[in-house]
């Protein structure tokens, strides 16, 4: 049963770490019970503390950090975890030798370099980010942020995209953002 379990809670991690290096305890509850639907709270809270103690979380001054790779973990369409299995006591594969190694002798990986898009639209974003803060009156920061979110959220948005989105909810003409962005442009 522990492979299964194992599996659940690698699944589980790299759903609710998706894109992200850090979660509140509460962000990551709220993934479970409402996002998910797959447990109630007290589960949930249940299951948070025992990844901790198994060593599949670490909790610094209230972010979870996932002590395990999650890179190429997917879910099947329509999958959901067994709480029972979240709650079992094992422990991430190699924990062992992670844990005899002192934190600061650990050589963390350097961040992989953005995705470069072969997409025309994608270099007009800096332009477009201006131009929304401009006619919105929304700083710069927010636009960017609010932009950043909506990629998270919906997994396949390119940056680009969620700017249009962003712009749509300030209540900008898109008319001329979609004019900005038209792949083909006479010279």
């Amino acid at each position: 049963m522990s492979d299964a379990a194992r599996e659940d809670i690698e699944r589980v991690l790299a759903i609710c770490f998706r894109g992200r290096t850090a979660v509140s305890a509460a962000e990551m509850i709220r993934i479970l019970t409402f996002d998910m639907d797959w447990m109630g709270d007290d589960t949930a809270d249940d299951v948070i503390s025992s990844l901790c103690r198994n060593g599949w979380l670490r909790d610094s001054d209230g972010q979870l950090t996932t002590e395990c790779v999650l890179k190429g973990i997917t879910a099947p369409l329509g999958w959901q975890p067994r709480p029972s299995r979240l709650l079992e006591n094992i422990s991430p594969p190699n924990l062992e030798i992670q844990q005899n190694i002192p934190r600061e002798l650990v050589i963390e990986k350097p961040p992989v370099a953005a995705h470069v898009s072969n997409d025309p639209r994608a270099k007009l974003e800096r332009r477009l980010c201006r131009h929304i803060a401009k006619i919105s009156g929304v700083e710069r920061d927010e636009i960017e942020r609010r932009a950043k979110r909506k990629t998270l959220a919906l997994k396949y948005c390119t940056s680009w995209l969620a700017l249009c989105l962003v712009a749509r909810e300030q209540g900008l003409e898109m008319v001329d953002i979609i004019a900005s962005l038209s792949a083909i442009r006479a010279a």
